[in-house]
């Protein structure tokens, strides 16, 4: 609602529109902008230290790497100055040291071929799903299509029902 008088202003601190607007802008963009915060983490005497660079007092520290995860979450909230409800899709991007170079580079590794794997498993899904309901469509049988794209009958039949 728009102040139509000047004693339909609430009493307290005068702000601008502009400032609320601002200070909310900030905000969103920060949480909706999918920035991806660098995450340093180090192995010191049985637990796992953790600094985001890119932010002032991003630091803190677990035991156990999904409790440090949780950690880096809520400093990057603190620290960022973002809403709570940005927390669980903030985009973090971890650079492990075990105290071991080659280890480093085999997780690191590791964990680049499953991004991998899991964007290919995602794409032959969906492939797969059009493909069956495309050749269904033109008439063939689902024991056909089955053997043609490598699954079975009972998966060409899920995957028809649901694009149908």
């Amino acid at each position: 609602m728009v102040p139509q008088r000047a004693d339909d202003i609430p009493p307290g601190p005068c702000v601008s529109s502009s400032e609320i607007l601002e200070a909310a802008f900030r905000k969103g963009v920060a949480a909706m902008s999918g920035e991806t915060y660098r995450v340093v983490v180090t192995r010191e005497d049985g637990h796992w230290l953790a600094d985001v660079p890119s932010l002032e007092g991003g630091h803190t520290y677990a035991r156990s790497l999904p409790t440090l995860d949780q950690a880096v979450r809520e400093v990057v909230v603190l620290a960022a100055d973002l809403p709570d409800e940005a927390m669980p899709s903030l985009v973090l991007d971890y650079e492990y040291h075990t105290g071991d170079a080659r280890l480093d580079a085999t997780a690191r590794e590791v964990r680049q071929l499953r991004r991998e794997a899991d964007e290919l498993a995602a794409a032959t899904a969906t492939r797969t799903s059009r493909a069956a309901a495309e050749l269904v469509a033109r008439g063939l049988s689902v024991r056909d299509v089955a053997a043609l794209l490598g699954i079975s009958p009972q998966r060409v039949s899920q995957l028809t029902a649901q694009a149908g």
